[in-house]
């Protein structure tokens, strides 16, 4: 094992662009749709819009601050210069068990699919099997993250891509077997929004989780040949995946199946598809859930073993997982990342699963406040800059500070809507709970010599930290 503790820049431009295009399409997409328009009715497509213009700003916001420092600390580092120490350390520990939380769920979904395929393997054994075989493919090297990677984003976004061209193809009157929605039947069941606002508004929370990955294309950029240039390409993608991906495929679903058909809705890309004369629609649709799985273990396996290694170089975490191999992996932040993710799994086969299942759906909340802590750092960093002109080559933000304000407010009242919906009113108060514990447990570790924070940066360095 090197001391050296760096990581390679080795990521080719093809993988980071596959990295970002298919980062944010999983189970949320694929699965998550139907149970939102099914309660928000047609209104459903708003809940994407405002995650949408959301993730947008944010993610730009990201992109000025990265491609002014790519680092594979990202949003921790830049929380860190601008705001404080104790925002980067407390950031970038929320994130990193956010992680812990999903990376859980996707391996309990993975062994549910492999158990309906072959009965005869438990579901903890496919779930076991599924975290080592995903965290293999992130210890050999950061390429062979990334090669496995692009392939399992290329086939999420082959499907996706076949899937619009479906629905298209409906719209247009190509599929004799289904009838597309007409315009006046959205209000005709008690309306555009038959629910009214507030599942709108949890539906937001709902997308938010699911575009949870957005930020991942910035992380990898810290170590690809190019990193600004890369990174600058990635984030710019975020409007085509939103606006493509998700608003575009939903708005076929809700022009396609009836809002108020809950049976089609439960899985509502398999019931399109079936409609549409394909028989084994249900088997396809349940392999690419397996490689959505796949795929977000995987991506969310690195982005947590780098933020790890980036909270320990800067002295938020012991020395021992800034480490990395000769190929710069640092393989004792994946090591603790898999012990933690295989106690939580023992935990949920333990005690049969109720309050994990209940704490797991607050990873949606924990994204908000990883977003809210960019939106700060970007409005702090743009005032200490003063009036930036627009070089040629400068990347910055839409339309700031409005945008700022703008994603705060969103984010602030998505993150509210919580403590007044009685369904979700527990989620909301684990998050400010863990939130509350991660900044206490930065006030009782930052003058420890287990953490050193007093030495996380030399003097001079660019990214040098406020010392509150």
């Amino acid at each position: 094992m090197s001391h050296i503790n760096e990581l390679q820049h080795t990521l080719k431009k093809r993988h980071i662009t596959m990295i970002a295009l298919g980062g944010v399409i999983g189970a949320g997409l694929f699965v998550g749709s139907g149970a939102i328009i099914s309660t928000a009715g047609p209104a459903a497509i708003l809940s994407y819009l405002i995650a949408g213009i959301i993730v947008t700003l944010v993610m730009f916001m990201l992109g000025e601050m990265a491609a002014r420092n790519p680092d594979a600390g990202s949003f921790s580092v830049y929380a860190s210069t601008y705001l404080g120490q104790w925002a980067g350390y407390t950031v970038g520990w929320l994130y990193w068990f956010k992680w812990m939380i999903t990376i859980a769920i996707e391996a309990l979904l993975l062994g549910s699919i492999i158990h309906d395929f072959l009965p005869f393997i438990p579901i903890w054994v496919g779930a076991f099997a599924m975290t080592v075989i995903v965290i293999s493919s992130n210890v050999y090297s950061v390429r062979s993250f990334a090669e496995f990677e692009y392939w399992l984003s290329f086939a999420k976004v082959a499907t996706i891509i076949i899937f619009l061209a479906l629905g298209i193809s409906i719209l247009l009157g190509f599929q004799n077997n289904v009838h597309p929605t007409v315009l006046s039947d959205l209000t005709a069941s008690g309306g555009f929004m038959p629910n009214g606002m507030s599942p709108v508004l949890a539906g937001v929370i709902v997308v938010i989780f699911s575009l949870g990955g957005s930020e991942i294309a910035a992380v990898a950029s810290g170590e690809s040949e190019d990193p600004r240039k890369n990174v600058i390409k990635a984030i710019r993608s975020v409007v085509v995946r939103v606006l493509v991906f998700y608003v575009g495929s939903v708005l076929i679903l809700i022009l396609c199946v009836p809002w108020t058909d809950k049976a089609a809705l439960k899985s509502p890309y398999v019931s399109l598809f079936s409609m549409a004369g394909f028989p084994l629609a249900a088997i396809a649709i349940k392999i690419v859930l397996f490689i959505s799985f796949m795929s977000v273990m995987n991506s969310g396996m690195y982005s947590a073993s780098r933020m790890l290694f980036s909270l320990s170089r800067r002295g938020y975490a012991p020395a021992l997982f800034s480490k990395t191999t000769s190929r710069g992996v640092p393989l004792s932040a994946l090591a603790l990342s898999l012990i933690v993710c295989s106690a939580v799994l023992v935990v949920h086969f333990l005690s049969g699963g109720d309050l994990f299942l209940t704490l797991a759906k607050s990873s949606g909340s924990f994204i908000i406040v990883v977003w809210l802590f960019i939106a700060f750092a970007h409005l702090s960093m743009r005032r200490g800059l003063g009036d930036v002109r627009r070089g040629e080559r400068q990347f910055q933000a839409w339309f700031y500070p409005y945008s700022n304000w703008l994603a705060i407010a969103a984010l602030v009242t998505v993150l509210l809507s919580q403590a007044t919906n009685p369904a979700s009113r527990f989620q909301f108060g684990f998050t400010i709970l863990v939130f509350v514990v991660v900044i206490a447990s930065y006030l009782v570790l930052r003058n420890r010599p287990l953490f050193g924070m007093s030495r996380v940066t030399a003097a001079g360095d660019p990214r040098r930290l406020n010392l509150d």
